[in-house]
């Protein structure tokens, strides 16, 4: 399992697993749209099912992309906790 976040052209983030990529698409299973909330100590981040709507994978086409990236742990142990393998990776400090 692969998963990135994205940054569309439009200003919305979103992650997913990618499945596939060529150079004028990513295919993305599980996609989940990723906002800041405001919470009681401040700025939190929000992970919400992408396209509800849609089932399965969905098609990104790389020129909708303004930037990519790989999400810290915190975030994939979340995305995975809501959308994936429920899989934590525990934080690791070193000796």
């Amino acid at each position: 399992m692969t998963v990135k976040i994205f940054k569309m052209i439009n200003g919305e983030v979103m992650m997913g697993d990618v499945t596939d990529v060529n150079p004028e698409y990513y295919v993305v299973h599980e996609p989940a749209a990723v906002m800041l909330q405001e919470r009681d100590g401040g700025m939190g981040i929000g992970i919400a099912p992408y396209m509800p709507y849609a089932e399965g994978k969905i098609t990104i086409r790389t020129t909708a992309i303004a930037a990519e990236g790989e999400p810290d742990q915190k975030l994939t142990n979340e995305y995975n906790r809501l959308f994936g393998s429920g899989i934590i990776i525990a934080n690791v400090i070193p000796k």
